[in-house]
């Protein structure tokens, strides 16, 4: 059965994952009030099945490989947080653009590489596997209801983040604020970190 206890609650853990800040949010924010939504809609598409790209792998399996090589897993949370940090850099010194020629938006192929080089979403669909799946289910039935869970909850609010950049240029574009908003959201971004040294 589709929603079953199990579902019902990875369906609230996924909305209290997605809908929170973190680096794809903050890239989709980005890309939002730099491109307008129209424009941003593959890249929007990109990040959300790029969550697919983690959530079959562990399905499968790939958490035993990680576990067989720890030190393997040291270096993909290195790689990730570097690349997490440098984003929360770029944002903090980032000034919406009222030029709409300066740069292409990004296309559905740039948002594949967000997921897979984000701690945030390794966890939460490690923790979704673990915490959210019956373990009466076949493993191929668990993996759908959750990939099918999270990519539903995706497009709600990747959207949402995104509408919101969309929002966010007409209010703060050119004012003193805007500055200290990039700032502000960058931090967000460096704390979704934080649960991966607690862990």
């Amino acid at each position: 059965m589709l929603l079953d206890n199990y579902s019902m609650g990875l369906l609230l853990f996924a909305v209290s994952m997605v809908a929170t800040p973190g680096p794809a949010n903050m890239i989709l924010l980005n890309a939002g009030s730099q491109f307008g939504f129209n424009k941003a809609i593959p890249f929007v598409f990109g990040i959300i099945l790029s969550k697919q790209l983690i959530i079959w792998p562990i399905g499968f399996g790939i958490l035993t490989f990680f576990e067989i090589f720890p030190n393997f897993v040291n270096f993909i949370k290195f790689l990730s947080c570097t690349y997490i940090i440098w984003l929360a850099w770029k944002l903090s010194n980032f000034k919406i653009n009222d030029n709409k020629e300066l740069e292409k938006p990004p296309s559905f192929f740039h948002g594949l590489p967000v997921h897979p080089t984000n701690p945030k979403a390794w966890a939460m669909v490690s923790v979704g596997f673990s915490n959210y799946t019956n373990p009466n289910e076949s493993l191929f039935i668990s993996t759908l209801i959750l990939a099918t869970i999270f990519i539903i909850i995706q497009f709600i609010f990747h959207n949402l983040w995104c509408f919101f950049g969309v929002q966010l240029k007409k209010i703060f574009q050119n004012t003193k604020y805007e500055i200290w908003l990039m700032r502000f959201l960058s931090l967000l971004m460096l704390g979704s970190l934080v649960l991966l040294f607690l862990k």
